[in-house]
Protein backbone atom coordinates (compact mmCIF):
# COMPACT_ATOMS: atom_id res chain seq x y z
CA UNK A 1 0.00 0.00 0.00
CA UNK A 2 3.20 2.35 0.82
CA UNK A 3 4.57 1.49 -2.77
CA UNK A 4 1.47 2.20 -4.51
CA UNK A 5 0.63 5.09 -2.47
CA UNK A 6 3.84 6.78 -3.20
CA UNK A 7 4.22 6.05 -6.68
CA UNK A 8 0.61 7.11 -7.31
CA UNK A 9 1.66 10.53 -5.78
CA UNK A 10 4.86 10.42 -8.02
CA UNK A 11 3.41 9.80 -11.21
CA UNK A 12 0.72 13.04 -10.16
CA UNK A 13 3.66 15.24 -9.62
CA UNK A 14 4.98 14.37 -12.36
CA UNK A 15 2.04 15.12 -14.29
CA UNK A 16 1.52 18.27 -12.94
CA UNK A 17 5.08 19.13 -13.43
CA UNK A 18 4.95 17.93 -17.45
CA UNK A 19 1.94 20.33 -17.49
CA UNK A 20 3.36 23.45 -15.78
CA UNK A 21 6.34 22.78 -18.43
CA UNK A 22 4.35 22.78 -21.58
CA UNK A 23 2.63 25.84 -20.17
CA UNK A 24 6.02 27.60 -19.82
CA UNK A 25 7.21 26.56 -23.35
CA UNK A 26 4.05 27.58 -24.91
CA UNK A 27 4.70 31.01 -23.19
CA UNK A 28 8.47 31.00 -23.88
CA UNK A 29 7.18 30.41 -28.16
CA UNK A 30 4.73 33.04 -27.78
CA UNK A 31 7.52 35.35 -26.24
CA UNK A 32 10.11 35.22 -28.50
CA UNK A 33 8.94 33.99 -31.58
CA UNK A 34 5.99 35.92 -31.97
CA UNK A 35 5.48 38.92 -29.09
CA UNK A 36 9.58 40.12 -28.83
CA UNK A 37 10.14 40.95 -32.63
CA UNK A 38 7.24 43.35 -32.77
CA UNK A 39 8.50 45.10 -29.18
CA UNK A 40 9.44 48.42 -31.04
CA UNK A 41 10.85 51.59 -29.58
CA UNK A 42 7.29 53.05 -31.22
CA UNK A 43 5.08 50.61 -28.95
CA UNK A 44 7.20 51.42 -25.63
CA UNK A 45 6.01 55.12 -25.98
CA UNK A 46 2.72 54.41 -26.30
CA UNK A 47 2.05 54.56 -30.17
CA UNK A 48 -1.30 54.02 -31.72
CA UNK A 49 -0.19 52.18 -34.72
CA UNK A 50 2.37 49.94 -32.78
CA UNK A 51 -0.22 49.10 -30.20
CA UNK A 52 -2.70 48.11 -32.95
CA UNK A 53 -0.15 46.10 -34.85
CA UNK A 54 1.09 44.09 -31.88
CA UNK A 55 -2.67 43.58 -30.83
CA UNK A 56 -3.67 42.05 -34.14
CA UNK A 57 -0.76 39.70 -33.73
CA UNK A 58 -1.76 38.65 -30.79
CA UNK A 59 -5.33 37.92 -31.36
CA UNK A 60 -4.27 35.98 -34.63
CA UNK A 61 -1.51 33.99 -33.14
CA UNK A 62 -0.76 33.78 -29.42
CA UNK A 63 -4.44 34.31 -28.02
CA UNK A 64 -6.89 30.75 -28.28
CA UNK A 65 -8.51 27.99 -26.35
CA UNK A 66 -5.43 27.96 -24.01
CA UNK A 67 -4.14 31.31 -23.70
CA UNK A 68 -6.87 34.22 -22.85
CA UNK A 69 -4.78 37.27 -21.91
CA UNK A 70 -1.34 38.49 -22.61
CA UNK A 71 0.40 41.54 -20.93
CA UNK A 72 3.72 43.20 -21.04
CA UNK A 73 5.02 44.76 -18.48
CA UNK A 74 8.24 47.36 -17.51
CA UNK A 75 10.38 46.23 -14.89
CA UNK A 76 8.67 49.56 -13.04
CA UNK A 77 5.09 47.93 -13.44
CA UNK A 78 3.62 49.92 -16.30
CA UNK A 79 1.59 48.02 -18.35
CA UNK A 80 3.18 48.09 -22.29
CA UNK A 81 1.19 46.33 -24.00
CA UNK A 82 -2.44 44.10 -22.67
CA UNK A 83 -5.17 42.79 -25.15
CA UNK A 84 -7.31 44.08 -22.28
CA UNK A 85 -6.85 47.51 -23.53
CA UNK A 86 -8.01 49.64 -20.57
CA UNK A 87 -4.89 48.64 -18.56
CA UNK A 88 -2.54 49.55 -20.97
CA UNK A 89 -0.47 52.95 -19.68
CA UNK A 90 -1.30 51.79 -16.17
CA UNK A 91 1.35 51.30 -13.37
CA UNK A 92 1.01 48.19 -10.72
CA UNK A 93 3.67 46.98 -8.27
CA UNK A 94 5.20 43.62 -9.49
CA UNK A 95 5.39 40.42 -7.38
CA UNK A 96 8.23 39.30 -6.12
CA UNK A 97 8.65 36.33 -7.99
CA UNK A 98 7.70 38.92 -11.33
CA UNK A 99 10.74 40.64 -10.27
CA UNK A 100 13.05 37.60 -9.85
CA UNK A 101 12.39 36.23 -13.13
CA UNK A 102 13.22 39.63 -14.80
CA UNK A 103 16.64 39.96 -12.44
CA UNK A 104 17.48 36.15 -13.70
CA UNK A 105 15.71 35.37 -16.99
CA UNK A 106 13.84 32.58 -16.30
CA UNK A 107 10.28 31.80 -16.58
CA UNK A 108 7.86 31.39 -13.53
CA UNK A 109 4.42 30.32 -13.36
CA UNK A 110 1.70 30.75 -10.52
CA UNK A 111 -2.24 30.71 -10.29
CA UNK A 112 -3.75 34.10 -11.23
CA UNK A 113 -4.62 36.28 -8.33
CA UNK A 114 -8.18 37.47 -9.46
CA UNK A 115 -8.38 40.05 -6.46
CA UNK A 116 -5.55 41.82 -7.53
CA UNK A 117 -7.02 45.49 -9.86
CA UNK A 118 -4.61 44.32 -12.33
CA UNK A 119 -6.23 41.06 -12.82
CA UNK A 120 -9.90 41.95 -12.38
CA UNK A 121 -10.40 41.67 -15.97
CA UNK A 122 -9.72 38.09 -16.18
CA UNK A 123 -12.57 37.46 -13.74
CA UNK A 124 -14.75 35.80 -15.67
CA UNK A 125 -12.38 33.07 -17.34
CA UNK A 126 -12.15 31.49 -13.89
CA UNK A 127 -8.79 30.18 -12.78
CA UNK A 128 -5.90 30.85 -14.38
CA UNK A 129 -1.95 30.05 -14.71
CA UNK A 130 0.27 32.92 -14.77
CA UNK A 131 3.19 32.54 -16.98
CA UNK A 132 5.69 35.17 -17.21
CA UNK A 133 9.26 35.47 -18.56
CA UNK A 134 11.63 38.28 -19.75
CA UNK A 135 11.67 39.33 -23.26
CA UNK A 136 14.16 42.25 -24.68
CA UNK A 137 12.39 45.72 -27.13
CA UNK A 138 14.40 46.35 -30.08
CA UNK A 139 16.25 49.27 -27.69
CA UNK A 140 18.02 46.46 -25.65
CA UNK A 141 15.44 46.75 -22.49
CA UNK A 142 14.04 44.40 -20.66
CA UNK A 143 10.46 43.86 -20.58
CA UNK A 144 8.24 41.12 -18.55
CA UNK A 145 6.02 39.20 -20.87
CA UNK A 146 2.99 37.79 -19.54
CA UNK A 147 0.33 34.74 -20.52
CA UNK A 148 -2.98 34.23 -18.42
CA UNK A 149 -3.44 30.44 -19.08
CA UNK A 150 -7.05 28.40 -18.70
CA UNK A 151 -6.56 25.80 -15.83
CA UNK A 152 -8.94 23.77 -17.63
CA UNK A 153 -6.18 23.57 -20.43
CA UNK A 154 -2.99 23.01 -17.93
CA UNK A 155 -5.46 20.22 -16.25
CA UNK A 156 -6.09 18.45 -20.14
CA UNK A 157 -2.33 18.11 -20.30
CA UNK A 158 -2.05 16.94 -16.78
CA UNK A 159 -4.16 13.93 -17.59
CA UNK A 160 -3.45 12.98 -20.98
CA UNK A 161 0.13 12.89 -19.23
CA UNK A 162 -1.61 10.96 -16.24
CA UNK A 163 -3.67 8.59 -18.92
CA UNK A 164 -0.50 7.60 -20.35
CA UNK A 165 1.22 6.46 -17.29
CA UNK A 166 -1.40 4.70 -15.49
CA UNK A 167 -1.31 1.78 -17.40
CA UNK A 168 1.85 0.90 -16.97
CA UNK A 169 2.03 2.02 -13.03
CA UNK A 170 -1.02 0.04 -12.24
CA UNK A 171 0.76 -3.24 -14.39
CA UNK A 172 3.98 -2.58 -12.33
CA UNK A 173 2.03 -2.64 -9.30
CA UNK A 174 -0.03 -5.40 -10.24
CA UNK A 175 3.01 -7.07 -10.86
CA UNK A 176 4.31 -6.28 -7.78
CA UNK A 177 1.19 -7.85 -5.41
CA UNK A 178 1.56 -10.79 -8.21
CA UNK A 179 5.17 -11.63 -7.06
CA UNK A 180 4.78 -10.28 -3.66
CA UNK A 181 2.21 -12.47 -2.78
CA UNK A 182 3.94 -15.85 -2.85
CA UNK A 183 7.08 -14.79 -1.34
CA UNK A 184 4.80 -13.22 1.65
CA UNK A 185 2.86 -16.42 2.26
CA UNK A 186 5.73 -18.56 1.91
CA UNK A 187 7.47 -16.19 4.18
CA UNK A 188 4.02 -16.69 6.70
CA UNK A 189 4.71 -20.66 6.33
CA UNK A 190 8.55 -20.16 6.90
CA UNK A 191 7.94 -18.42 10.47
CA UNK A 192 4.87 -20.60 11.15
CA UNK A 193 7.23 -23.78 11.06
CA UNK A 194 9.73 -21.58 13.05
CA UNK A 195 7.68 -21.20 15.85
CA UNK A 196 6.72 -24.76 15.56
CA UNK A 197 10.48 -25.85 15.87
CA UNK A 198 11.15 -23.69 18.65
CA UNK A 199 8.19 -24.35 20.99
CA UNK A 200 9.29 -28.66 20.07
CA UNK A 201 12.91 -27.40 21.15
CA UNK A 202 11.58 -25.98 24.19
CA UNK A 203 9.52 -28.54 25.05
CA UNK A 204 11.64 -31.38 24.29
CA UNK A 205 14.49 -29.03 26.56
CA UNK A 206 11.85 -29.17 29.22
CA UNK A 207 11.52 -33.05 28.86
CA UNK A 208 15.07 -32.95 28.94
CA UNK A 209 15.85 -31.39 32.02
CA UNK A 210 12.80 -33.28 33.47
CA UNK A 211 14.23 -36.50 32.87
CA UNK A 212 17.82 -35.40 33.60
CA UNK A 213 16.77 -34.08 37.53
CA UNK A 214 15.29 -37.78 37.37
CA UNK A 215 18.17 -39.68 36.51
CA UNK A 216 20.08 -37.45 38.88
CA UNK A 217 17.41 -38.17 41.62
CA UNK A 218 17.64 -42.27 41.06
CA UNK A 219 21.56 -41.95 40.44
CA UNK A 220 21.42 -40.26 44.36
CA UNK A 221 18.74 -42.82 45.89
CA UNK A 222 20.61 -45.85 44.16
CA UNK A 223 24.22 -44.85 44.85
CA UNK A 224 25.51 -42.88 47.52
CA UNK A 225 21.92 -43.26 49.72
CA UNK A 226 21.78 -47.18 49.59
CA UNK A 227 25.93 -46.66 50.52
CA UNK A 228 25.11 -44.18 52.97
CA UNK A 229 22.26 -46.14 54.69
CA UNK A 230 24.27 -49.80 54.47
CA UNK A 231 27.00 -47.58 56.58
CA UNK A 232 24.73 -45.97 59.05
CA UNK A 233 23.21 -49.49 59.89
CA UNK A 234 26.60 -51.31 59.80
CA UNK A 235 28.03 -48.02 62.31
CA UNK A 236 25.14 -48.83 64.76
CA UNK A 237 25.11 -52.61 65.22
CA UNK A 238 28.40 -51.89 65.51
CA UNK A 239 27.97 -49.00 67.97
CA UNK A 240 24.90 -51.18 70.14
CA UNK A 241 27.01 -54.37 70.44
CA UNK A 242 29.78 -52.24 72.22
CA UNK A 243 27.26 -50.42 73.98
CA UNK A 244 25.48 -53.41 75.36
CA UNK A 245 27.23 -54.73 78.31
CA UNK A 246 24.84 -58.27 78.30
CA UNK A 247 26.33 -58.76 74.68
CA UNK A 248 30.10 -60.20 73.88
CA UNK A 249 31.75 -57.23 73.32
CA UNK A 250 33.44 -57.73 69.79
CA UNK A 251 37.03 -58.79 68.88
CA UNK A 252 39.51 -56.47 67.34
CA UNK A 253 39.45 -58.37 64.34
CA UNK A 254 35.82 -58.17 64.15
CA UNK A 255 36.06 -54.39 64.88
CA UNK A 256 38.32 -53.80 62.19
CA UNK A 257 36.32 -55.48 59.41
CA UNK A 258 33.63 -53.45 60.22
CA UNK A 259 35.57 -50.19 60.34
CA UNK A 260 37.25 -51.05 56.76
CA UNK A 261 33.44 -51.97 55.49
CA UNK A 262 32.27 -48.45 56.52
CA UNK A 263 34.99 -46.76 54.95
CA UNK A 264 34.62 -48.50 51.50
CA UNK A 265 31.01 -47.87 51.67
CA UNK A 266 32.11 -44.34 52.48
CA UNK A 267 35.03 -43.92 49.91
CA UNK A 268 32.43 -45.41 47.09
CA UNK A 269 29.27 -42.90 48.30
CA UNK A 270 32.27 -39.92 47.67
CA UNK A 271 33.20 -41.34 44.82
CA UNK A 272 29.76 -41.29 42.95
CA UNK A 273 28.70 -37.75 44.91
CA UNK A 274 31.61 -36.19 43.37
CA UNK A 275 30.94 -37.63 40.38
CA UNK A 276 27.22 -36.55 40.44
CA UNK A 277 28.26 -33.14 41.06
CA UNK A 278 31.06 -32.79 38.45
CA UNK A 279 28.08 -33.61 35.80
CA UNK A 280 25.43 -31.13 37.66
CA UNK A 281 28.00 -28.72 37.53
CA UNK A 282 30.49 -29.62 35.13
CA UNK A 283 34.09 -27.89 34.49
CA UNK A 284 34.61 -24.58 33.58
CA UNK A 285 35.54 -25.42 30.00
CA UNK A 286 36.47 -21.94 29.35
CA UNK A 287 38.71 -21.73 32.04
CA UNK A 288 40.11 -25.03 32.39
CA UNK A 289 40.48 -26.73 29.11
CA UNK A 290 38.92 -29.43 27.50
CA UNK A 291 41.48 -32.03 27.81
CA UNK A 292 42.27 -31.08 31.87
CA UNK A 293 38.05 -31.35 32.04
CA UNK A 294 38.38 -35.03 30.17
CA UNK A 295 41.63 -35.65 32.71
CA UNK A 296 39.04 -34.71 35.58
CA UNK A 297 36.46 -37.53 34.56
CA UNK A 298 39.41 -39.98 34.19
CA UNK A 299 40.14 -39.25 37.60
CA UNK A 300 36.67 -40.24 38.46
CA UNK A 301 36.84 -43.40 36.74
CA UNK A 302 40.29 -44.23 38.21
CA UNK A 303 38.67 -43.41 41.60
CA UNK A 304 36.53 -46.61 41.08
CA UNK A 305 39.09 -49.10 40.42
CA UNK A 306 39.74 -48.78 36.42
CA UNK A 307 42.84 -48.50 34.85
CA UNK A 308 42.38 -45.30 32.75
CA UNK A 309 44.54 -44.27 29.60
CA UNK A 310 43.87 -40.91 27.99
CA UNK A 311 45.37 -39.82 24.72
CA UNK A 312 44.48 -36.37 23.63
CA UNK A 313 46.30 -35.15 20.02
CA UNK A 314 47.03 -31.81 18.78
CA UNK A 315 43.10 -30.85 18.86
CA UNK A 316 42.38 -26.97 17.45
CA UNK A 317 40.81 -24.35 19.65
CA UNK A 318 36.90 -25.12 19.39
CA UNK A 319 33.91 -23.30 20.22
CA UNK A 320 32.29 -23.11 23.58
CA UNK A 321 29.23 -25.45 21.81
CA UNK A 322 31.55 -28.26 20.50
CA UNK A 323 33.77 -27.94 23.22
CA UNK A 324 30.14 -28.60 25.29
CA UNK A 325 28.94 -31.58 23.43
CA UNK A 326 32.20 -33.54 23.73
CA UNK A 327 32.12 -32.94 27.22
CA UNK A 328 29.04 -34.35 27.83
CA UNK A 329 29.84 -36.90 25.56
CA UNK A 330 32.70 -38.06 27.54
CA UNK A 331 31.08 -37.58 30.69
CA UNK A 332 28.08 -39.82 29.87
CA UNK A 333 30.21 -42.64 28.47
CA UNK A 334 32.45 -42.68 31.23
CA UNK A 335 29.32 -42.72 33.54
CA UNK A 336 28.15 -45.77 31.83
CA UNK A 337 31.90 -47.88 32.03
CA UNK A 338 31.62 -46.56 35.73
CA UNK A 339 28.25 -47.90 36.49
CA UNK A 340 27.34 -50.91 33.64
CA UNK A 341 29.99 -51.51 32.26
CA UNK A 342 32.07 -54.03 34.67
CA UNK A 343 34.98 -53.05 32.66
CA UNK A 344 38.72 -53.38 33.75
CA UNK A 345 40.40 -51.05 31.62
CA UNK A 346 39.12 -47.48 30.04
CA UNK A 347 40.55 -46.02 26.71
CA UNK A 348 39.82 -42.43 26.18
CA UNK A 349 41.34 -40.85 22.99
CA UNK A 350 40.57 -37.19 21.56
CA UNK A 351 42.23 -36.40 18.31
CA UNK A 352 41.59 -34.31 14.96
CA UNK A 353 40.83 -36.24 12.04
CA UNK A 354 40.17 -34.91 8.52
CA UNK A 355 38.86 -31.63 10.05
CA UNK A 356 36.92 -33.09 12.48
CA UNK A 357 37.69 -33.78 15.98
CA UNK A 358 36.93 -37.23 17.27
CA UNK A 359 36.51 -38.43 20.85
CA UNK A 360 36.10 -42.18 21.45
CA UNK A 361 35.87 -43.90 25.08
CA UNK A 362 36.52 -47.48 24.74
CA UNK A 363 36.03 -50.29 27.49
CA UNK A 364 36.39 -54.02 27.81
CA UNK A 365 33.26 -54.86 30.02
CA UNK A 366 30.44 -56.47 29.40
CA UNK A 367 29.29 -54.99 26.76
CA UNK A 368 25.48 -54.80 25.79
CA UNK A 369 22.93 -55.60 22.52
CA UNK A 370 20.28 -53.29 21.25
CA UNK A 371 17.58 -55.03 22.68
CA UNK A 372 19.17 -54.52 26.54
CA UNK A 373 19.74 -50.78 25.76
CA UNK A 374 15.93 -50.38 24.71
CA UNK A 375 15.18 -52.30 28.05
CA UNK A 376 17.66 -49.52 30.14
CA UNK A 377 15.75 -47.05 27.78
CA UNK A 378 12.12 -48.09 28.99
CA UNK A 379 13.56 -48.54 32.80
CA UNK A 380 14.09 -44.47 32.84
CA UNK A 381 18.32 -44.93 31.72
CA UNK A 382 17.90 -42.19 29.68
CA UNK A 383 21.86 -40.46 29.38
CA UNK A 384 22.31 -42.07 25.54
CA UNK A 385 19.11 -41.05 24.69
CA UNK A 386 19.24 -37.18 26.11
CA UNK A 387 22.83 -37.00 24.46
CA UNK A 388 21.79 -38.60 21.15
CA UNK A 389 19.21 -35.96 20.60
CA UNK A 390 21.71 -33.13 21.71
CA UNK A 391 24.63 -34.66 19.44
CA UNK A 392 22.15 -34.64 16.18
CA UNK A 393 20.73 -30.99 16.99
CA UNK A 394 24.30 -30.45 16.96
CA UNK A 395 25.23 -31.93 13.56
CA UNK A 396 27.60 -34.13 14.92
CA UNK A 397 27.52 -38.05 14.80
CA UNK A 398 27.50 -40.28 17.81
CA UNK A 399 27.87 -44.06 17.25
CA UNK A 400 28.09 -46.88 19.46
CA UNK A 401 29.47 -49.91 19.08
CA UNK A 402 28.75 -52.71 21.36
CA UNK A 403 27.81 -56.81 22.42
CA UNK A 404 27.50 -58.80 24.55
CA UNK A 405 30.96 -60.27 26.14
CA UNK A 406 33.88 -57.45 24.19
CA UNK A 407 33.17 -54.20 25.70
CA UNK A 408 31.47 -51.19 24.17
CA UNK A 409 33.20 -48.14 21.82
CA UNK A 410 31.37 -44.83 21.79
CA UNK A 411 32.47 -42.19 19.18
CA UNK A 412 31.51 -38.80 18.87
CA UNK A 413 32.70 -37.28 15.24
CA UNK A 414 32.09 -33.24 15.16
CA UNK A 415 33.08 -30.65 12.74
CA UNK A 416 36.13 -28.60 13.96
CA UNK A 417 34.38 -25.54 12.48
Amino acid sequence: MLIAGGSFWAVSSAATGDAINSAELVTQLDGHGIVEPSLSTALLSGDPDAVANLDRIVHERVLGDRVVRVKVWTGRGRVVYSDARQLIGRTYELGDDEEHALATGETDSELSDLTKPENRYEVAFGTLLEVYMPVHAADGRSLLFETYQRDAVIEADRARVWSGLFPALVAGIALLFVVEVPLSWRLARRLERSGRERAALLERAIDSSELERRRIAADLHDGPVQYLTALSLSLGVTAEALRDPSRAAPDSAALVASLDEAGDRSRTAIRELRSLILEVAPADLAHVGLAAAIDRLAATARDSGLMVRVHAGNVPSLSPDVNALIYRAAQEAIRNVIKHARASTLTINLVQHAGAVVLEVVDDGKGFDRDQLQRRRQQGHVGLSLLEDRVGRAGARLTIDSAGGRGTTVRLEVSAG
